[in-house]
């Protein structure tokens, strides 16, 4: 197996603690590595951060000149591993940069073909979520596909 790079790796580090069994840890390894080396790109990067509310590994995109997060993996103790997205704030930052406004249109389209998955949680006005554990691994393909050719190279 692969080794995962310095974001994906403290991601991991920390994330493998909220899952008890080694199987979903190998699990969430792999689409990890998959999610990450798909994510290439000058106009994608990963960052992971941790914070009260858990550790987060974010997918940022480059949109019209400014970084966004497109969507978040969450992992918590309390809450085990998920995915977030997309950016939940994108209508804020359309209102902050008004000289130079982010078309959220990629972001909407995506949000669109993410919810009509039936492992899709509603997680805001604009997000969904999916559950490690409850989202089968052709529908973590799918939305890496979606989420590909939604948000452009």
């Amino acid at each position: 197996m692969e080794c995962l790079s310095d974001p994906l790796e403290d991601f991991f580090t920390v994330a493998s603690g909220a899952l008890r069994h080694p199987a979903d840890r190998e699990r969430l390894k792999s689409i990890l590595i998959h999610w990450g080396a798909s994510w290439k790109g000058r106009h994608r990067s990963l960052l992971a951060t941790r914070s009260h509310h858990g550790t987060h590994l974010h997918f940022n995109q480059l949109i019209q000149g400014h970084w966004c997060q497109a969507f978040t993996f969450v992992a918590s103790t309390r809450h085990g591993v998920s995915l977030r997205g997309p950016d939940p704030n994108r209508a804020r930052k359309a209102h902050k940069l008004r000289r130079h406004r982010l078309d959220p249109s990629s972001l909407d389209n995506l949000f669109q073909a993410w919810s009509a998955h039936a492992e899709a949680k509603a997680a805001g006005s604009h997000s969904v979520e999916f559950l490690l554990k409850e989202t089968p691994d052709e529908v973590w393909q799918a939305c890496l596909q979606e989420a590909l050719d939604c948000l452009g190279p």
